[in-house]
């Protein structure tokens, strides 16, 4: 029987194998250091230096380390590491094998929420680099580490959280105080001058570019679509605020809808969710808005401002209703503005043979020409008679216009105006006052002076009363709306009629102005005004 034979393997040095000097082989260890303050200002810009230049010399200093270089971020937040080119590309070097180590002053610097210094605190330790933080003496690769890494790095997500806190707070105290904030670089109409002795933001018109948004909205509620207000300042060399050529759909809606352009502003419209996440989303009641008026110079009259919001809605409705062909057009005279007295479409231009083959541009039904004579047997009306006959009711309506001026003003009660402002500013002053209210009853709740049934009692009161008023200003806001678009209404008319007699061409924008719509009946037309008047006319063949 064989007798068994310990068995023992030894490794071979490598320094024998290469036939060399072992300690011409030992192996530095590559070690970076990865340096960020979070802002640009002086004593920021100090730290940072020193930090470049310490751990600059303590890597240089040691001998088993293999200095690989210092990334660093410059005045740029922590909160995501994305945001951070440096920190990125010290991440690559690291999965390209070119650390084995990183030293960082503290975890505040390397990371400053959980998601993002565990994620890469455990992607580094698999592949076997460790991350040492000088402040708080921690090594992730040593046993424990990455226990009180979880910790610290808890901490200072905290910490970003209680300053996002505490900058949302003085944003909301901002706002409350109606102190507004204009993206001057983005805005078209306003430079920034400077700052007042209550230190508010001072702004002033820029004329310029003050009267590329007027032309804007004048051109929109006259009817002109935004397309062709687009076209039209493209064909003009009107530059866009950033200075490109080509104007787009959505930049002229939200000049038309920007509220600033009145001299007041809607604070709050937005808000960030979350400090991490660094988006803004819509505030859809989550965060208290404010409307503060009178902030800075106004480059259009309210009246003009809730009459293109007016025309916004009358174009999506129109759109909603329309049969066929629903895009808004201003290309012609009556674009988008006659209905069929039949089955209520929309009539389409378009052009037709008659006579000897001369071809002549008619308007007829969208539900006729898309579906058939059995959906709807109206007829087809020359472009020409209708010009005809809209000139001949004008005309008709010239001579008493003073009394249907008269009726309309007294049929809309516009002398009861200024009382509807008076109550419109009196509803807004109750308000104010019963969110102060609110406000105090909050405090009360915390400093124990009013019992939790009380407290939500009184909430109860001051939120059902809260809902009445704003209904109420609702109801009054809408009733002012409507004079500023009568009057607007009126003063277009009476230009329009005292000229009717010697008029021979239609004006476009006039009648854009003026007219809500056209209904087309096969032997008359009824014209219905903005102003809710209407008159009818038999065609002028």
């Amino acid at each position: 029987m064989a007798t068994a034979t310990r068995r023992v393997v030894r490794e071979i040095p490598r320094a024998m194998l290469l036939n060399i000097n072992a300690e011409e082989i030992i192996e530095k260890t590559p070690v970076a250091a990865y340096a960020r303050v979070s802002t640009e200002r002086e004593e920021q810009e100090d730290s940072f230096e020193r930090q470049v230049a310490h751990y600059t010399a303590l890597i240089q200093s040691k001998s088993e380390w293999n200095f690989v270089g210092i990334y660093a971020d410059p005045g740029i937040t922590g909160t995501r590491a994305e945001k951070r080119p440096d920190f990125m590309r010290m991440i690559a070097d690291c999965r390209a094998g070119k650390i084995k180590k990183i030293l960082v002053k503290s975890i505040s610097r390397f990371a400053r929420n959980t998601v993002d210094a565990l994620t890469y605190i455990r992607e580094l330790k698999e592949l076997g680099i460790g991350i040492y933080f000088e402040s708080e003496n921690i090594d992730t690769l040593t046993p424990g580490g990455e226990v009180l890494i979880t910790i610290l790095a808890a901490m200072a997500e905290q910490e970003s959280r209680t300053m996002s806190s505490n900058i949302k707070w003085a944003y909301a105290k901002k706002r409350k105080n109606g102190e507004v904030v204009i993206n001057t670089g983005l805005m078209l109409g306003y430079t920034r001058v400077g700052k007042g002795e209550d230190g508010h933001i001072i702004y002033e018109i820029n004329e310029a570019e003050a009267q590329i948004v007027r032309r804007i909205y004048r051109e929109f509620v006259s009817g002109i679509s935004i397309t062709r207000i687009c076209r039209g300042l493209e064909a003009d060399g009107v530059p866009t605020k950033l200075g490109r050529q080509r104007w787009q759909h959505s930049v002229i809606e939200s000049i038309l809808t920007n509220e600033k352009y009145t001299g007041d502003a809607i604070l709050g419209k937005t808000f960030k969710p979350d400090v991490l996440s660094k988006h803004r989303v819509k505030n859809e009641g989550q965060m208290p808005m404010f409307y503060a008026e009178g902030t800075h110079p106004a480059i259009i009259e309210k009246d003009l401002f809730e009459l293109a919001k007016a025309e916004l809605e009358r174009r999506k409705e129109a759109k909603n209703d329309a049969v066929g062909s629903s895009k808004f057009t201003s290309k012609y005279t009556f674009s988008g503005m006659l209905i069929c007295g039949k089955c209520g479409a929309k009539l389409r231009r378009h052009t037709r043979r008659v006579g000897s083959g001369k071809v002549v541009p008619a308007f007829g039904c969208s539900n006729r020409i898309v579906n058939g004579r059995s959906e709807c047997d109206s007829h087809h009306i020359n472009e020409d008679v209708i010009e005809r006959t809209y000139l001949a009711a004008i005309r008709a309506m010239a001579e008493d216009a003073d009394e249907i001026i008269d009726a309309i003003s007294e049929g809309a009660e516009l002398a009861l105006q200024p009382e509807n402002a008076a109550a419109l500013e009196r509803i807004e002053s109750e308000i104010i006052e019963l969110q102060q209210a609110v406000l105090e009853l909050h405090k009360a709740k915390q400093r124990m002076e009013i019992s939790e049934d009380e407290y939500k009692s009184r909430m109860q009161g001051c939120k059902n009363h809260m809902q009445l008023l704003e209904k109420q200003q609702a109801e009054l806001r809408a009733t002012d709306n409507r004079y500023a678009e009568i009057r607007a209404w009126l003063n277009t008319f009476a230009e329009h009629t005292k000229n009717a007699q010697t008029m021979v061409s239609l004006d476009a924008v006039i009648i854009k102005a003026l007219v809500d719509h056209i209904t087309m009946y096969d032997d008359y037309m009824e014209i219905t005004f903005k102003c809710g008047a209407s008159i009818e006319q038999k065609y002028e063949e």
